[in-house]
């Protein structure tokens, strides 16, 4: 049998036989492999990827996470800071309080030292005003001085022992 354009002869059997057992081995032996390395790349492939993106995820939410803590933390020292700032104000205003109580008792203190000294110089004034009077009253009536001399007398007495300028 011969044709235009097929020519089927015993080697052309052959040839074509040969062809298809080389493709039977060919697949069979590489093209099936390939395939399978190929799959088990793509798997690989997106196994990693998966891997990747659980990971990013877990990532995000270790940021979130961390990012929660962090506003915590600030929120947290700003009410530290706060309070700091409320106890500070709050020991201040006591210690001023404190401190004038100290300066009232104090004052208190001097006032009443004050009028107890007060009261002490004022029983030695009478008491030398007393012991003065007696005094000038002993000496007016030792001395026979007509009243303008025994007045004269009695301030040049007085000035000497306390500085009164002037009897009425």
């Amino acid at each position: 049998m011969s044709g235009i354009f097929l020519n089927f002869n015993g080697t052309s059997v052959l040839q074509l036989m040969s062809f298809f057992i080389l493709m039977y081995f060919l697949v069979k032996l590489l093209y099936k492999p390939f395939l399978s390395m190929l799959e088990k790349r793509r798997n690989e492939i997106k196994s990693e990827y998966d891997k990747a993106s659980k990971e990013r995820e877990e990532a995000e939410k270790m940021k979130e996470m961390v990012k929660a803590e962090l506003d915590e933390i600030r929120k947290n020292i700003f009410n530290y800071e706060e309070e700091s700032k409320k106890k500070v104000v709050e020991y201040e205003l006591n210690e001023k309080r404190r401190i004038d109580e100290e300066i009232k008792v104090m004052i208190e203190n001097a006032k009443s030292q004050i009028e107890e000294e007060k009261a002490k110089a004022q029983k030695i004034l009478e008491t030398q005003v007393v012991t003065l009077s007696i005094a000038l009253a002993s000496k007016i009536i030792q001395q026979e001085i007509d009243e303008k001399s025994k007045r004269e007398f009695l301030m040049k007495q007085l000035s000497k022992m306390g500085g009164i300028n002037e009897i009425k």
